[in-house]
């Protein structure tokens, strides 16, 4: 496993998205959405971002796609949530490069499945248990602006302090 860790952390051409939220301090009194809507919805905006940002100034525009594993329950709800996205945008973005339908896939018949289950497996092993060996390597293809790694967040205590809180958190410019 920490050979992947240590590939996946090597291509420069990936981008990691991800949304890590605490159970204990999600309140979806404040967002009206599930946890699940509420992470969704965060990584199509982060992802689409990412799309915006890259196509400035193509001529010929670039498109992402999103896929999941195959999961009966959540491909109902996500491909009517991608259908709002794309109608009415997200609470931050509009969609424009991104594919309006995820694909579902049985991980068992494709390795990129099995990647992303690699890159969730140490996201969820260093917020729990503090394990860096396979976290590290793969956190570096978060998708950073400026610096800042806006690819990932961890929603939890304001006072949180782990390497995605603190790469998250703009930092103050030093004049």
């Amino acid at each position: 496993m920490e050979d992947i860790a240590k590939k996946i952390g090597s291509w420069g051409f990936a981008r990691l998205f991800a949304e890590c939220i605490d159970k204990i301090h999600f309140d979806p009194a404040r967002t009206d959405k599930q946890i699940g809507e509420q992470a969704f919805e965060q990584l199509v905006s982060r992802y689409e971002k990412y799309l915006q940002v890259i196509n400035t100034g193509l001529e010929k525009k670039v498109f992402g796609v999103m896929i999941h594993d195959n999961n009966p329950t959540v491909e109902k709800k996500h491909t009517e949530l991608m259908k709002s996205f794309r109608n009415k945008g997200t609470l931050w973005t509009d969609i424009q490069y991104l594919i309006e339908t995820p694909l579902f896939v049985n991980s068992a018949l494709t390795s990129m499945i099995q990647i992303a289950d690699v890159c969730a497996y140490s996201l969820r092993r260093y917020l729990e248990n503090k394990e860096e060996k396979l976290f590290k390597p793969i956190f570096l293809r978060a998708d950073r602006k400026d610096g800042v790694a806006v690819g990932v967040r961890h929603f939890s205590q304001t006072s949180c302090s782990c390497l995605i809180c603190s790469e998250h958190k703009q930092l103050p410019l030093i004049p």
